[in-house]
């Protein structure tokens, strides 16, 4: 039984508060309520389905379930293909097809030899009218095609492993990069952090100021500047660089070799 439409039934939206569905009720029952419409069928026919609409939409459950109804109706009016699918006949096997195709199984079963489903022609004991000159004549061309092949398969020699030469023994640290090429990214690694402090990101700030502070790779020593490296940073919300500052301080009032934790 094909469904309304009970949104447009109480003329309201799909997003109605349960109030607003209660006035739409009430609205439409009292324009068609049967006492004022006596000897209107149209009018008391409407009045019924005002009042399933209202069942319907008054309850959560069933107005989720109305919705979701809703929804597979639009999409399967938005694709005939799915509509047509929807709209076939479904496939029943009766019991008498059943039992033919169980008689078929049967009737295939039977062209092999009993107990097993290897065909006569390759049994070990021939079953029925197989005979057993197709017995002798399909295992003697076995023996015939087979025992060359394993001879001359048991004369051949192993073929030698190809190989390959040891790959020399990497230091630990040591790359595979010519020197000219480990120079180039070396400086490019400088100029790429060099450019983040510049830009204001904290953590370039911090981690510059680490290689200004020991001198990492080319980048000559520096305290003044690492500790203004730092102090950038500890006035962007840095905290690692706050405690660096604060230590460097610290060991240069007390005169110690201060050496930083890299965090």
């Amino acid at each position: 039984m094909m469904r309304m439409d009970y949104y447009q039934l109480l003329d309201i939206g799909r997003g109605a508060t349960a109030a607003e569905v209660k006035l739409a009720y009430r609205r439409q029952a009292r324009l068609f309520h049967p006492d004022l419409n006596q000897g209107n069928p149209v009018a008391e026919e409407r009045f019924k389905l005002v009042a399933e609409a209202y069942r319907t939409l008054g309850e959560p459950e069933r107005r989720a379930d109305y919705d979701a109804w809703l929804d597979r109706q639009e999409r399967l009016r938005m694709a005939p293909e799915l509509a047509r699918m929807a709209a076939a006949p479904r496939v029943r096997v009766s019991v008498r097809h059943a039992y033919e195709r169980r008689a078929q199984r049967g009737r295939r079963r039977s062209r092999y030899s009993r107990g097993t489903r290897v065909p006569l022609l390759f049994a070990l004991k021939p079953v029925g009218d197989s005979g057993i000159l197709s017995f002798l004549l399909f295992y003697g061309l076995c023996a015939a095609v087979m025992v060359p092949w394993f001879i001359s398969y048991a004369g051949r020699e192993a073929p030698q492993t190809l190989q390959s030469p040891a790959a020399p023994r990497r230091v630990p640290g040591e790359s595979d990069l010519p020197p000219e090429v480990q120079t180039r990214e070396l400086l490019n690694f400088h100029e790429r952090i060099y450019r983040a402090a510049e830009a204001g990101d904290p953590r370039a700030q911090f981690r510059y100021g680490m290689m200004l502070y020991h001198g990492y790779q080319g980048i000559p020593q520096d305290h003044e500047a690492a500790m203004r490296w730092w102090q950038k940073a500890a006035d962007a919300g840095h905290k690692a660089a706050g405690q660096m500052l604060n230590a460097a301080r610290t060991a240069e009032q007390e005169s110690v070799n201060f050496e930083p934790i890299v965090l």
